[in-house]
């Protein structure tokens, strides 16, 4: 299609309005509500992530860091947390690109020669949109742009998620590291305990008391105890390397720890109250929810695919005499196969995300509901060997002891209920390992606050 217009006593205006036209509707650029303030968002999140990992200056830990302190230095300085946080500005970074115009403005010329000579009346400028794009409805780019809000939307909740596994992980690698130290204390004191229960078999064997077999009995004893002594001495190396790594330091850095594990209270409120939490605040969820919003905004877009594209020219000499306006619309109506099967992937996909949310519900569901009854148990287990065993042990010591010392008793019978006693440590010790990795779990499920750590 062309249009011409003679030339007027102030052609300029025509000009500039038919090239202007062309340059503005070309390379337009749409952004929706909410991209500007989720941008700044991930620009104050990253501030830590501005430098190399070799100029960030973290503060020292302590003689005897605590859980907080370590989770704190395995945000700031964790290779998977930085990761997870760029693949973010990567998603921020494609609603501009995906609301922008795929056509850009492009100047040409054509210059007529008269005798072999050119003038200003044959010499015509062209500005138009790109010839290999069309210009696109701005519904169009505008959807995409939406889409891509909501799967940037996805990738924080995916930082957030990465934040939760790191914090997880340093809790559980601590964890294993105060454990592992605290048993083999009580496996060396229960060596020490086995071996004077060793001394006096060997004197009553002597003394033809008891049969020597019962030394054999303890010899066997005595060796199982050094093999697990020896299984865990090699584990500490590893559990300090593997919680080094997590926090950014040299793994064979050494580390102290506390005597014991921490008591860990369960989280407020009952089992309702912990799966609302879940479904609401779990990253994994809340990401997967903001892909459903971005399937259903890919539905409406495959559907714009109805509406024709268009292509704009304007053309004038360069003495201003002659101006012409040109356009074309596309007929995307022949492509009606390809357009509604896009259309009908686009929903395979919503649904696939669907099942997925809801699979992933009920993933968390199961989790929460099991870890909460798991924890339950260890508590009550531990409580039920702290408040009721352990003291009635104390108390057969004592009685144990008076009845040695007034020749009524056997002589190792102290020693042997000590050894019982350690023993019950050590089970109070598995139980409490696995109560507090339980609680941490349902920490990252419940998406509690990541400075939350005892």
């Amino acid at each position: 299609m062309s249009l011409g217009f003679p030339y007027r006593n102030s052609p300029r205006w025509r000009v500039l309005l038919t090239l202007g036209l062309t340059a503005v509707t070309a390379g337009c650029t749409f952004m929706p509500r909410g991209a500007h303030t989720l941008q700044r968002q991930a620009v104050l999140a990253g501030r830590p992530f501005l430098k190399s990992p070799q100029e960030r200056h973290l503060p020292p830990l302590s003689a005897v860091p605590a859980p907080r302190e370590l989770v704190r230095r395995a945000l700031l300085n964790s290779p998977d947390v930085e990761a997870a946080y760029w693949r973010w500005r990567a998603a921020i970074e494609a609603i501009a690109q995906r609301g922008t115009e795929t056509t850009v403005p492009a100047l040409g010329a054509t210059v007529g020669l008269k005798n072999g000579a050119a003038s200003y009346d044959s010499t015509m400028l062209q500005l138009a949109n790109m010839s290999s794009a069309p210009i696109e409805w701005p519904s169009k780019p505008l959807a995409e742009a939406r889409a891509a809000l909501q799967r940037a939307y996805a990738a924080g909740w995916q930082y957030r998620r990465a934040q939760f596994a790191v914090r997880r992980q340093t809790l559980d690698a601590w964890y294993r590291l105060v454990a592992d130290s605290a048993m083999l204390d009580l496996l060396r004191r229960d060596a020490v305990l086995l071996r004077e229960l060793d001394a006096f078999a060997r004197a009553r064997v002597e003394a033809g008391a008891v049969s020597p077999t019962a030394v054999l009995t303890i010899e066997n004893g005595l060796t199982r105890l050094r093999a697990m002594m020896a299984a865990v001495s090699a584990e500490l190396p590893a559990d300090r390397a593997a919680l080094n790594r997590i926090i950014g330091r040299p793994v064979r850095r050494p580390m102290r720890v506390p005597e014991k594990l921490p008591r860990i209270p369960l989280p407020h409120g009952g089992l309702t109250r912990m799966l609302t939490l879940a479904v609401r605040r779990n990253p994994d969820l809340a990401a997967l929810r903001r892909d459903i919003r971005a399937g259903r905004i890919d539905i409406e877009r495959a559907k714009m695919n109805y509406i024709p594209d268009f292509s704009l020219s304007a053309v004038t000499t360069l003495d201003g005499i002659t101006q012409n306006l040109g356009g074309a619309i596309m007929f995307p109506f022949v492509r009606y196969q390809a357009i509604n099967a896009s259309i009908h992937q686009n929903r395979d996909w919503l649904r696939e995300s669907e099942a997925e949310l809801r699979s992933g519900r009920l993933s968390i569901a199961a989790r929460v509901v099991a870890d909460l009854v798991i924890v339950q148990s260890d508590t009550r287990r531990i409580n039920l060997y702290e408040g009721v065993l352990l003291p009635r042990l104390q108390r057969l010591a004592a009685f144990a002891r008076t009845d040695v010392e007034q020749n009524q008793g056997a002589i190792d019978e102290p020693v042997q209920i000590e050894r019982t006693r350690v023993q019950i440590h050590e089970a109070i010790l598995g139980l409490r390992l696995d109560e507090v990795e339980r609680l941490a779990d349902m920490d990252a499920l419940l998406a509690s606050r990541l400075e939350n750590a005892n």
